[in-house]
């Protein structure tokens, strides 16, 4: 980056951010994450940072320029706003390091991380290639999240020898370190994945285990009548009655049960929909019920080791038929003769160092997750109309409901309950209501910002807030580019937006009837409404505004945790990109068992339904049945 566009980053950062953040530190961070963007997005930002080098060099003129690229109506320039203003909030919030902790959290509460992590590290066999080397196996699983983890256990179990490629890094228990910093190393892209317009922030697992090592431990199992959609859209029959020994199997060995107790943040779901007479239940997690005591930094890895991820669980099988993991190691690509896989090239980087090896085996199987498994495909040569398309993402949209006590949303067992009573509007679609763990960065980045003393001001008030979403169940699918810069293509559609806008609702009748004293919508102009305003009359006027605005890209932040399809099962193979089996047509020995499998959305958090279809394919291809 040249010094004209370091001086304008500087400029927009110490506009944006609030007067006790380290605008430099803040710099730094920044400019080490442009480095790690795909050359095209780096391209945008350097450019537009280019824009604004005339319009920012006066103080006075920062401020009312960003409003302006805020609320554009050029879609093109509020994606810019965008990029800046969550990167820069995000930073002058979370970033930390022991011995230097973040001066802006004394002033918002947070205690910042714990000093009592004692778990030991769990043992498993992690390997470092040479350059040139060629390995053997009997299968090679690409990824090891909730599909790859799965798999590879079902055919360890089953005696064969497993290599699994992990591009993220291997991080132990006692690595964790409980600070929001560590999302550039948890987490896809260095945590700055997005819709290509910027209009969905996405969140996901980029470390050995994946999702399972980074998620909020909800597991629960796809609803039987959405399965049976899923069976007469793939053609693939009694896939309910196939999962249910499968999902009975993994719930017994992570001992999936609630939550010993709700936290303040859950608490608002449970008591309004308890006050309004609506569903409200506990969410089954695979965690230990005691998980949590005044914790809550699970988002970034588990430092107690109870959370039962794949890599402190079904990965640990594969060391005893002479398995090992390759953790740092992305796939190039898959090699193939015919209509058989030969194996994977991958590269590993350790210590500085890179290494270029390459893994032959009998059984290939694609795990890499719904944005990156078409990638390794195409790039494999594997080609079909499908590859790519029908991704779904059970985009999100939040608000903040503030009340007159502490509520600290960064503390205690995140997730534990969930509310149905705005779902199922639309035969099975609509939107389900949980809550997210709040920690300053994720806050800073999802509230609105109109001026710095204003943004400054909510998160002096973040304590008090619960932090509520609307997870939609999305019909209308989208796509994800197959070259290196894997572009999202993906909007809301009129459909899916009505759901999302009406869970949105949903989220202040609970949030007041829970006792809020002001809820707070997360539109780049935000939308306060106070406990005195809201009525039957206001609600309506409400919902009507809602849909006025629309879900265009970024008039209001939407999040993604759950990204789905893009390789979808079926049993036609012009409708489908893999068989029933697991097997991508016309190739008889790779297969694909994680997400991008599915044939439509979930409508509920996927994790154990992933777990479910890769045990699934595996004892359809000589893994162990269960």
């Amino acid at each position: 980056m040249n010094d004209r566009r370091m001086a304008t980053l500087r400029n927009v950062v110490a506009a944006l951010a609030p007067d006790d953040a380290r605008i430099e530190r803040v710099v730094q961070h920044a400019v080490a994450a442009f480095d790690r963007l795909t050359p095209g997005r780096r391209a945008d930002l350097e450019h537009l940072l280019d824009l604004l080098w005339l319009p920012t060099k006066f103080p006075l003129a920062r401020p009312p320029v960003l409003r302006m690229l805020a609320h554009a109506p050029v879609a093109q320039l509020r994606t810019g706003f965008s990029a800046l203003k969550r990167l820069s909030l995000f930073l002058a919030y979370a970033e930390s390091e022991p011995g230097s902790e973040n001066p802006t959290w004394p002033r918002i509460g947070y205690p910042g991380p714990r000093q009592d992590a004692t778990s030991p590290d769990i043992w498993v066999p992690l390997a470092r290639a040479n350059d040139g080397e060629r390995v053997r196996a009997d299968v090679v699983v690409v990824g090891s999240g909730a599909g790859g983890g799965a798999l590879a256990s079902s055919f360890a179990r089953a005696g064969k020898r497993v290599v699994v490629l992990e591009a993220g890094g291997a991080w132990q228990a006692g690595d964790f370190t409980q600070r929001e910093i560590a999302t550039s190393e948890l987490y896809l892209d260095a945590g700055l994945a997005a819709t290509g317009d910027l209009g969905i922030v996405i969140l996901a697992g980029a470390t050995l285990g994946g999702g399972t090592t980074v998620n909020w431990c909800t597991s629960l199992r796809l609803p039987d009548q959405i399965a049976e959609e899923w069976s007469a859209h793939s053609g693939i029959a009694d896939l309910a009655a196939e999962l249910a020994p499968h999902y009975a199997a993994i719930e017994e060995r992570l001992a999936i049960a609630p939550a010993a107790e709700h936290n303040a943040n859950n608490r608002v779901i449970v008591e309004g929909a308890r006050a309004l007479g609506l569903h409200a239940e506990a969410s089954p997690r695979n965690a230990a019920a005691d998980c949590g005591e005044g914790c809550g930094y699970c988002g970034f890895g588990c430092a107690y080791g109870k959370k039962r991820s794949t890599a402190a669980t079904y990965l640990l099988d594969i060391a005893a038929p002479g398995g090992a993991i390759y953790p740092n190691a992305a796939a190039l690509r898959i090699e193939v003769s015919g209509a058989r896989a030969c194996g994977v090239v991958a590269r590993q980087s350790t210590g500085g160092a890179i290494r270029s090896f390459s893994v032959e085996a009998d059984l290939v199987a694609v795990c890499a997750g719904a944005l990156r498994t078409p990638g390794l495909l195409a790039r494999s040569g594997i080609e079909h109309a499908l590859l790519g398309r029908r991704l779904f993402l059970h985009p999100v949209a939040a608000a903040v409901a503030e009340f007159d006590r502490e509520i600290a949303p960064w503390s205690g067992p995140m997730q534990t309950a969930y509310s149905d009573a705005f779902n199922y509007r639309s035969g099975n679609y609509g939107a389900k209501i949980e809550v997210a763990p709040a920690h300053p960065g994720m806050a800073a980045l999802a509230l609105p910002w109109q001026s710095r003393a204003r943004h400054a001001d909510l998160m002096g008030r973040v304590r008090n807030v619960a932090t509520l979403f609307a997870l939609t169940r999305d019909r209308d699918p989208g796509a994800i580019d197959l070259d290196d810069e894997a572009y999202i293509r993906y909007r809301v559609s009129l459909f899916d937006g009505e759901n999302l806008l009406a869970g949105l609702a949903g989220i202040f009748d609970l949030g007041f009837a829970a006792g809020a004293q002001r809820m707070l919508t997360l539109h780049t102009a935000p939308i306060e409404v106070t406990r005195s305003q809201w009525s039957p009359r206001y609600r309506e006027a409400f919902a009507h505004r809602l849909r006025s605005i629309g879900v265009a890209p970024n008039r209001q932040i939407l999040f993604s945790a759950h990204q789905m399809g893009t390789a979808a099962m079926g049993a036609d193979p012009k409708r489908s990109v893999v068989d029933a089996d697991g097997r991508v047509w016309g190739y008889a020995n790779l297969l694909v068992a994680d997400a991008a499998v599915f044939p439509q959305s979930s409508g509920v958090n996927p994790m154990l339904t992933i777990m479910a279809m890769a045990q699934r394919i595996a004892a359809r291809n000589g893994g162990s049945p269960r």
